[in-house]
């Protein structure tokens, strides 16, 4: 049986652990670097919503550790609903006057359609957190109005 596939990425930014870890958790931080709207209350079991456009993804917040640590149920349900759960992590660790943040998002079954979702999810997290980077070391975002998910 195959391993099931995982992302893992790293990054660093030029601000202290507070300031990124509220802008994964904040709605009113989640808006200049990722989503169009954000529901999100930072505690353990709590649902959260983000939208970009007519997407909507729904999920719970799994664990929550200020301001280390931040596991989210990870709910894509694509036309037909059908559901694909994953787990996104998102671990943050000073490192000299800024943060390392290794974002870990697991549960990826074998089949066409969660390739894809792999291969979208790999891809949006790279863009995102590097417009994350952007947003907390220049304030610009660097997202185009006519991007697409």
């Amino acid at each position: 049986m195959a391993k099931p596939r995982r992302i893992e990425q790293t990054y660093y930014y030029g601000a202290a652990p507070e300031k990124v870890f509220a802008a994964l958790t904040e709605p009113d931080e989640l808006v200049k670097w990722f989503v169009e709207k954000a529901v999100l209350r930072p505690r353990k079991g709590a649902p959260f919503r983000f939208t970009w456009g007519a997407y909507t993804l729904r999920g719970k917040v799994r664990t929550i550790e200020p301001p280390h640590r931040i596991v989210l149920d990870w709910i894509d349900r694509f036309p037909g609903g059908r559901a694909f759960e994953t787990v996104a992590r998102f671990d943050l660790k000073k490192r000299g006057k800024g943060t390392l943040l290794t974002i870990t998002h697991r549960g990826f079954k074998s089949g066409r359609k969660w390739t894809e979702l792999y291969g979208a999810i790999s891809s949006g997290w790279a863009y995102y957190l590097l417009n994350l980077r952007s947003v907390l070391e220049h304030g610009t975002d660097l997202r185009s109005r006519s991007d697409e998910l």
